[in-house]
């Protein structure tokens, strides 16, 4: 499931369909980069969904990097 980043806003707002998927990608930036300054995972009221926003400079590599979690297919195994 793709993230996309709203860079364009202050603050940079991080969206995804997923709010397990958020909560991953806090912690690869949090554990892996020392970001701290973010908002609680919340409901997109405006474009369905899940956001978070963050509250200091992000390096957009960093969340291209992350390892998103995968959701297994029943049907695959």
């Amino acid at each position: 499931m793709p993230v996309r980043v709203n860079w364009d806003r202050t603050p940079v707002s991080i969206h995804s369909e997923s709010k397990d998927e958020l909560e991953s990608l806090i912690l690869h930036l949090r554990n892996k980069f020392g970001l701290r300054k973010r908002s609680l995972v919340m409901q997109d009221r405006e474009e369905g969904g899940f956001l978070f926003f963050l509250y200091q400079p992000c390096n957009p590599r960093w969340i291209i990097e992350h390892d998103y979690p995968t959701q297994s297919n029943p049907e695959e195994e």
